[in-house]
């Protein structure tokens, strides 16, 4: 219950924070920093995602879709834009201040946000896509879950009399598309992953040259699972997203992508005697051509989005599915070419292929989208990165796959080293800093004001993030009180913690206002030491 309460604190006091500095962002004269805008949004429904405030996290999207469009210049920055962004940071600073005592009324008012800013952006729904009324939507989902069934059992029977028939994996594609249009597919766990799945099921056969054992009941698996999901959303409007139908289907998936195939040693092919067992040097396969820079830079951000999908499901068949559309992936880095860069890449896809084909992926999702998203955040600088600086990162990552060091992949300059956890990506930069609270400062009541002061490393040598993490000198040395002092972006993150005390003197009936003026004094006094400015 402790921690529980101390990571809704540390919410609160993320979430603040990420909200102020949008709001400088959004309220400035002129042109935003399209990519601060982008950044800080995603960062905010990351954070509203490691609290488990889902409703928080679906408005925080929405205002992030709008930073997208805003950043992609698909939307200009005019000033209704501008109202509309002001307005809705203005919306999610009242909703932190409720996170302590959420109610259903709050859930209502995030999810009007939501919509709210999904209607300014607009065209996120690909044109011409099938969308059932609201009112309506159970039966549609339905009507073409049926479709999508029958379709499915149909390419079934097909391959069972000839397996190498693809042409009905095309009606599969084709039966799948109005199920994509709908506006609210994501919040029909496990739909969606199962349409993706059933897409990487009908692109892996017809890739295939040979027949492919087990292939018609993969479909069939299929067709059962989507049928079921389609049922249970028709009758109760949520499906269950660890059905024994979509396991099964996952299950199957996997086999498809050859994850279950086990690894024996080559020595067991050999006949029991002394040999020569291998009289012949072979000739080993041929390397496709060297990956371009461009092409790594596009693996490592659909790595990086990929890991943040992992994170987010809520199921075992979720992660599962999910883990599976890495393989692919996987399978291109495993071929990147010769060099260095080449087999360091080729090590990284075997580790992370057998992570997923163990289970280690989905039974520890969070490390495992970790390694990845560290593999995608080098990958993403192929463009402007020397290669061997690029191998050095490579071999950081794989050395924390196998339990060694921590991966060491800079992302700023020395200089700003403290805040490399704010530049993580949304969800794992929230979760990375609370886990550094809690190793630091240890088990105990939570507190806002000691989660404010932050872990030492976060403040900078020449400015402790408060008196209390001051270092103890040795006997006898002098230190100068300046060193004991709050000063600078410490002072002014004490100043901000000191918020909920005011309102809480003034909310207080039997108060003779003297508390209040303190902490009003106190609160200038560290303003002006925030600010460098003396009286």
């Amino acid at each position: 219950m402790a921690e529980q309460m101390g990571l809704m604190e540390f919410f609160a006091m993320e979430a603040s924070d990420y909200l102020e500095r949008l709001d400088a962002v959004v309220s400035q004269g002129g042109e935003p920093d399209r990519d601060e805008f982008v950044r800080l949004t995603r960062a905010l429904r990351g954070s509203a995602l490691m609290a488990n405030q889902q409703a928080f996290a679906g408005a925080a999207g929405g205002l992030e879709r709008l930073a997208r469009v805003v950043r992609d210049r698909s939307r200009p920055w005019d000033a209704a834009t501008k109202q509309a962004a002001v307005r809705a940071v203005d919306d999610l600073k009242a909703l932190v201040r409720k996170v302590r005592s959420w109610s259903e009324a709050d859930t209502a008012s995030a999810q009007r946000l939501a919509e709210t800013l999904q209607s300014i952006v607009g065209g996120a729904r690909p044109s011409g896509a099938a969308r059932a009324p609201a009112a309506g939507e159970r039966a549609f989902v339905a009507q073409q879950g049926a479709s999508l069934a029958s379709a499915l059992e149909q390419a079934a029977s097909a391959l069972e009399q000839n397996p190498l028939a693809h042409n009905p994996l095309q009606g599969i594609l084709k039966t799948m598309q109005p199920l994509r249009g709908i506006a609210s597919l994501a919040d029909h766990p496990p739909l969606p992953d199962l349409l993706d799945g059933i897409d990487r099921a009908v692109a892996e056969v017809s890739r295939r040259k040979e027949p492919v054992e087990g292939v018609a009941e993969m479909f069939r698996a299929a067709a059962r699972a989507v049928s079921e999901a389609a049922r249970a959303i028709a009758t109760s409007g949520k499906a269950h997203p660890d059905g024994p139908e979509a396991a099964e289907f996952a299950r199957r998936l996997g086999r498809l992508l050859g994850l279950d195939r086990d690894v024996v040693p080559i020595e067991s092919l050999f006949y029991a005697d002394s040999g020569p067992h291998v009289v012949q040097e072979g000739t080993p396969p041929g390397r496709p051509g060297k990956l371009g820079s461009l092409e790594l830079v596009s693996h490592g951000e659909y790595l990086r989005q990929a890991a943040d999908a992992l994170e987010r499901a809520q199921s075992d068949v979720q992660r599962e599915l999910r883990a599976h559309a890495l393989v692919g992936t996987f399978r291109t880095l495993a071929s990147a070419g010769g060099g260095p860069l080449g087999g360091a890449l080729e090590t990284f896809a075997r580790l992370a292929r057998e992570a997923v084909a163990s289970g280690t992926a989905a039974q520890d999702p969070r490390s495992f989208a970790r390694w990845v998203r560290e593999a995608g955040f080098v990958l993403s600088r192929a463009a402007t990165d020397a290669e061997d600086a690029l191998v050095r990162q490579i071999e950081g990552v794989l050395a924390g796959m196998r339990g060694g060091a921590e991966p060491l992949v800079p992302r700023q300059p020395a200089a700003a080293a403290p805040a490399a956890a704010d530049d993580l990506p949304a969800l794992v930069g929230s979760y990375q800093r609370y886990e550094q609270l809690v190793a630091t400062l240890g088990p105990g009541e939570p507190s806002i004001d000691t989660l404010l002061a932050g872990p030492p490393a976060a403040a900078p040598a020449s400015a402790p993030a408060s008196p209390a993490r001051a270092a103890t000198p040795a006997a006898g040395d002098v230190v100068p009180i300046t060193q004991l002092c709050y000063s600078g972006e410490a002072a002014i993150e004490r100043a901000l913690s000191l918020r909920d005390r005011v309102r809480a003197a003034l909310a207080d009936a039997t108060s003779d206002g003297a508390a209040v003026n303190d902490l009003i004094e106190e609160i200038f006094d560290l303003v002006q030491l925030g600010t460098g400015r003396t009286r």
